[in-house]
This record gives C-alpha cells, sequence and structure tokens, in this order.
C-alpha cells in the first residue's frame, strides 16, 4: 500500500507538470475562446473545475514554470510537489533558479514556504529577507448557530466601540480576550513575544511557534505597555523591565475608570496603557501623558487615523484625520447616505492630504521630539 500511495504522488506531481505545460499552450493558442469562453480563467473555472482563486493561481504557476525547466522537470519526475513548486515560482527566475533548487531539496513544502518568506522574485535564497507586511487571507467556514454568535459579537464590540469596526479589529478583540482576558488592569497588555533588531528596527511576533513580520507600528503601540527582556543575545538574562510600573498603570487605569478615554467608546476590555507623547519621541512615564485606550483606538493613533494631543486626564484633545468612522447600527440606507453625503463634501471641499496640526500628529520614527507643553496647547 505504501508504494501504490508514493506512485500515486508521482503521477500527481507529473499530471499537475503536464497540466502546467498545456495550460500556458492553451492561453497562447486561445483555446479557451474557441470553446465559447471570455478568459483562460472562465475556461479553467467551467471546465476543468476550478475555483476562481484557484485557476489564477495555477496559471501564475503555469507562466512561472514557463522559464524554468528544471523545476519544470522536477515536478515531472516527481522530485518537487505542487505545493512546493508553488512557493518557489514567487522568488526563483531563471538567473536564481539552481540556487532555490539546491537550498530546498529535502524540504517540504511547509519549510519551503518559510524559506523563500521575506524573499522577492530574483533573490538568492541567501539573500537578506524583507518584511512580509502583505495582510494575510483567512477563510473559514461556520454553522449557522456559530455565524450568529459571531454577528451577535462583533455588534456587542461595534456597539462599544462606538463606530463600525473591520474584521482585523473584531478578529484582534477576540483573540486578545482569549490570550489576556479582562481589561488589561493586571499587568501589561501584550502578553505577546515581540522582536525588533536594533540595526534596521526591523519587528516581528511570534505565532506559535513561527516569527511573523509586523509593521513598525504594531511594535511602536506594543512597546507603549509592554514587558522587555532586553537583548536575547545577551550572554546572561538581563533584568526584565516593565514600560509601566504596576503601581503606575493601577493609577491610569483608575483614574480613568478602567474604560477607554477616547469619546463616545465605552469599550473597558482589551485596554492598554497609552504615551501621549510617544517614547521614541521623548515621551516620558509621568502621569500626564499616559492614558488608558482600547486596542482599536490605539491602533488608530498609531497608524496616523487619529490625533490625540494634551495632558491627561483633563485636557485631552482627540482628532480624525479623514473623518470619524461611521457610527454602528447604521441600516443599509442610512449607511449609504453617509458615505455619499462625505464624498459630496468631499468633492464640494476639493480633496487635499489633511495638514498635520504641530504637536498633535504622530510622530514617526525621524521626527523630533514634541514638547510636551507644545502640544498640550493645541486647539481642538
Amino acid at each position: 500500500m505504501d508504494r501504490r500511495l508514493r506512485e500515486y504522488a508521482r503521477h500527481r506531481a507529473a499530471l499537475d507538470a503536464a497540466e502546467l505545460f498545456d495550460l500556458v499552450r492553451a492561453e497562447q493558442l486561445k483555446i479557451y475562446f474557441l470553446c465559447g469562453y471570455v478568459t483562460i480563467y472562465e475556461y479553467m473555472e467551467r471546465v476543468l473545475g476550478y475555483r476562481p482563486h484557484t485557476a489564477h493561481e495555477r496559471m501564475r504557476v503555469a507562466r512561472s514554470l514557463a522559464t524554468l525547466p528544471e523545476t519544470t522537470a522536477a515536478l515531472a519526475r516527481g522530485e518537487l510537489t505542487y505545493s512546493a513548486v508553488r512557493e518557489l515560482t514567487r522568488v526563483a527566475t531563471a538567473e536564481t533558479e539552481a540556487d532555490w533548487l539546491a537550498a530546498s531539496r529535502g524540504l517540504v513544502a511547509n519549510q519551503i514556504e518559510r524559506l523563500v518568506a521575506g524573499h522577492e522574485a530574483g533573490d538568492r535564497p541567501d539573500d537578506p529577507t524583507h518584511p512580509d507586511l502583505r495582510p494575510r487571507v483567512v477563510r473559514i467556514e461556520l454553522p449557522p448557530e456559530v455565524y450568529a454568535l459571531w454577528r451577535q459579537a462583533r455588534t456587542v464590540v461595534a456597539t462599544e466601540r462606538g463606530s463600525e469596526i473591520s474584521d482585523a479589529d473584531f478578529v484582534e478583540t477576540i483573540c486578545r480576550g482569549a490570550i489576556a482576558p479582562g481589561s488589561g488592569a493586571d499587568g501589561p497588555a501584550h502578553q505577546i513575544a515581540y522582536s525588533q533588531c536594533p540595526d534596521c528596527r526591523r519587528a516581528t511576533q511570534n505565532g506559535a511557534g513561527r516569527e511573523i513580520d509586523v509593521a513598525a507600528e504594531a511594535f511602536e503601540r506594543a512597546s507603549c505597555d509592554a514587558r522587555v527582556l532586553g537583548s536575547l543575545d545577551a550572554t546572561s538574562p538581563e533584568r526584565a523591565t516593565t514600560t509601566v510600573t504596576p503601581r503606575l498603570r493601577e493609577h491610569v487605569f483608575a483614574r480613568d475608570h478602567h474604560r477607554c478615554t477616547v469619546p463616545g467608546c465605552r469599550s473597558a476590555r482589551n485596554l492598554e496603557v497609552h504615551h501621549i507623547i510617544e517614547q521614541s519621541c521623548g515621551g516620558g512615564h509621568d502621569i500626564t501623558n499616559l492614558s488608558v485606550l482600547c486596542t482599536g483606538h490605539h491602533t488608530a493613533i498609531h497608524n496616523g487615523l487619529l490625533m490625540m494631543a494634551g495632558k491627561a486626564p483633563y485636557d485631552i484633545r482627540f482628532r480624525w484625520v479623514y473623518g470619524p468612522p461611521l457610527p454602528a447600527g447604521l441600516t443599509p440606507a442610512a449607511r449609504e447616505a453617509m458615505i455619499r453625503q462625505r464624498i459630496e463634501e468631499i468633492v464640494a471641499g476639493g480633496y487635499s492630504e489633511p495638514t498635520p496640526v504641530p504637536g498633535m500628529r504622530r510622530p514617526s520614527w525621524e521626527t523630533e521630539p514634541i514638547d510636551s507643553d507644545a502640544a498640550a496647547s493645541v486647539p481642538s
């Protein structure tokens, strides 16, 4: 039986190689047009039974293999599976094909996926990798009763936030509630492992044993309220510290009534301490520079969508850069009308990038530190 199963795998790989070769020829000869279809993708969906995404992916692989003869031969001989070839074609070119085949020898598809991660077409396996910050696509199927719970939970989170939320906001709220349940007052909100290179400032987050590249803004947000282990390359463990001491966190949460301080937000879960003047720009840990935010609004600030200035707790001002999010619970008609109204306002007024208000914009890594007194005097 083992021999038969191995033989099936070899035959499957050989069939994949033959089909991919013929798909390129079919596209060149416009076979799909002769069969009454508009595109090769429609032909693959209706005749070959592929789903749209799978059809596009197989055509991408087929076109790439046209310039990768050794990879094609390895697939035809059953030395590589289609899954492995699919990953290699993302980076291999005619000049680098031999290097990638050598580097992937003996690896399974999952290992090859990690090998090519962070590389671009034309790179060699030993070239420095680039941060992969593309959004990940996650597809799930839910039974009706779980789907109903999904919708109900999303409504609860949106109502707490006081505005519509994105899929990412909702999933993050669920995940953080599972990893660190509660409000976040008992310890640093980020019990998640982050790492950052001290030279290039590239940041990664550990996800169940796998290092995932994250944007600098995500690392900055985590640094507001985190436990710092120090250098992992040190010969002996450094003394762990927290960016906000337990006593200071307790005071800030009590002062802000254990809820997000953004007007209109009622969220009392997944809360984090934020430095109004960021640490990277000279902001300190004094009590007037700390405020409690929910994960959604904390993310919005570090992504440059929401501006915050002033001194906590009585002199804080917020301003949405591109206008506030749509309120939660709108009917489809009301939502469409509000979107149309905003578009008309932009067209009537002439759209331009918002002019940052000194002291109220979110500083980048390269900007000079912002004076806290200047930031506190910004008008709303």
